[in-house]
C-alpha cells in the first residue's frame, strides 16, 4: 500500500492514507483545512475587500512600525 493513494470516480475523490505513514490528528488538521478553504471559495467578497485589507494594513504598520524598526 502507499502512503497515499486517490480513487477518482465519477462522483467522489476518494483518498486513502497509511496509518504507518499518517496519525488521527495530521487527518483531523487536513479535514479543517480542506473545509475552511470550501467555506473561502463560497463567500463572495466585492471588489472594494482588497482595498479595504490595504488599509487595515497601512493603518497597523503606522500605529507598530516603531516596533519593528528602530529610529536613528
Amino acid at each position: 500500500m502507499e502512503a497515499l493513494s486517490i480513487n477518482n470516480t465519477a462522483e467522489t475523490l476518494q483518498i486513502t492514507l497509511d496509518k504507518k505513514f499518517f496519525d488521527e490528528n495530521f487527518l483531523r488538521e487536513t479535514i479543517e483545512y480542506l473545509r475552511t478553504e470550501y467555506l473561502a471559495q463560497k463567500i463572495d467578497f466585492a471588489d472594494s475587500i482588497e482595498e479595504i485589507g490595504e488599509e487595515i494594513k497601512h493603518s497597523w504598520w503606522q500605529k507598530n512600525k516603531a516596533l519593528y524598526i528602530k529610529s536613528e
